[in-house]
């Protein structure tokens, strides 16, 4: 990743730290941390963040946490892609939005395409088998199949968010899991 201004090796290691080992009370804590001053990702040795979500609510707290060189308003679909040029992100981290209702599983291309060779594409999905999870899964295994990027780790994590409910956020919490992979 030349001129990426990150030490590639150094932030490997720091995800699959992240994404292997954790408890899942550190990782509670780690992403707590980031609702406060989003040092975190800064401390794994990236720089350089743009926000892109079809919220315009949550674009503007993200923009409260100073952060951001950019953020952009855009719902991505197969047929919307990106407004980004390729090979542009060092990593691309897509949390909570992979799943049924949100943006579709076929958009795994285009998070590829924007990201540089050697970068990182970073999702979280929810642990139950749907329709949905069958093809993103298989998605993901045919753009191994095609050498276009390796899994780096995939981690189950229990209690992972919240489930929803059609009246709002249940007190029970659904299993999710936490995948990395490295585009070749």
């Amino acid at each position: 990743m030349e001129n990426s201004g990150i030490d590639v090796a150094a932030a490997t290691k720091n995800l699959i730290t992240l994404y292997g080992k954790m408890e899942v009370e550190e990782q509670v804590n780690f992403y707590d941390s980031w609702a406060d001053d989003y040092e975190q990702l800064q401390k794994l040795g990236f720089k350089n963040f743009h926000g892109i979500d079809g919220s315009e609510r949550m674009l503007k707290i993200a923009e409260s946490k100073g952060l951001y060189q950019s953020l952009t308003r855009w719902i991505l679909t197969s047929d919307e892609p990106l407004p980004i040029e390729p090979g542009s992100y060092d990593l691309v981290i897509v949390v909570g939005g992979l799943a049924q209702q949100h943006l579709p599983w076929d958009i795994l291309p285009e998070m590829l395409r924007v990201t540089k060779p050697g970068g990182f594409i970073c999702f979280t999905l929810r642990a139950e088998e749907s329709d949905h999870r069958r093809k993103l899964r298989a998605s993901t295994q045919e753009l191994v199949n095609k050498g276009l990027w390796e899994k780096v780790v995939e981690r189950y994590v229990e209690n992972w968010q919240k489930d929803m409910l059609e009246t709002g956020l249940s007190e029970e919490y659904a299993d999710g899991v936490v995948a990395v992979y490295k585009k070749k």
